[in-house]
């Protein structure tokens, strides 16, 4: 890879990230010239002007969601590199991340040498999971035949996904509401959207149904 100066934003307030990002792309030998953003709203707006060479986001932040940021930000500049960079569980967001086009998933936390992996694999032009997303899109493409039920990552919008995930992870309508600074009304309709596209004909149902996915989703991969 020829040396080059490299365009990136950032969106992460966390300021131990942005010396992580700047080492990984050093060692790629990539001079790096970083624009940092501490929220998807600051973002939006500073993207309006220029687009970078990548985009690098952190999806789980409190003030917004990640995923319509990814998709939107896709839409608007198809031709811009886009690495998630969460504490998000990857079996639960992963797959979904990279569906609505970012190039690459990676964990905060999983070390330097993937992340350097993951910024050299689509800075060469291809798309990149961890070993253990690639393992879970073979067992689920293996497994298709047998799926009688609705997939949620599949069938869910973002926001429903992202709510399925909160109610299997113990969260009540109020509680996801606080989350998510939406109002009790919304999370209730999106309820009863995700309750009709999955075909669990009551409320004890939906939990009881978040509860297993997400346990199977999460546990499942070590079996």
């Amino acid at each position: 890879m020829d040396r080059q100066t490299l365009s990136v934003d950032l969106v992460d307030p966390d300021p131990r990230v942005t010396p992580e990002i700047e080492q990984a792309l050093q060692r790629l030998g990539q001079d790096v010239v970083l624009t940092v953003y501490e929220s998807y709203a600051e973002a939006s707006d500073g993207l309006q002007h220029y687009m970078p060479d990548l985009l690098i986001v952190d999806t789980g932040l409190s003030q917004g969601n990640g995923l319509e940021f990814v998709r939107k930000q896709r839409i608007a500049m198809p031709d811009v590199l886009i690495l998630a960079y969460s504490q998000q569980d990857e079996l639960l967001y992963a797959e979904r991340t990279l569906r609505i086009g970012a190039h690459a998933y990676v964990m905060k936390g999983t070390g330097l040498e993937l992340l350097e992996k993951a910024l050299e694999t689509i800075l060469n032009g291809e798309l990149f999971v961890s070993p253990t997303i690639e393992s879970k899109i073979l067992r689920t493409i293996a497994g298709a035949e047998q799926q009688q039920k609705p997939d949620p990552e599949r069938v869910l919008s973002n926001r429903e996904l992202e709510i399925l995930i909160l109610i299997g992870e113990g969260f009540t309508s109020r509680g996801i509401a606080e989350k998510l600074m939406l109002s009790i009304k919304t999370v209730e309709t999106h309820r009863a959207h995700i309750k009709r596209k999955l075909q669990t004909p009551s409320a004890t149902n939906l939990v009881r149904y978040a509860k297993e996915w997400v346990q199977q989703i999460t546990t499942g991969m070590e079996n």
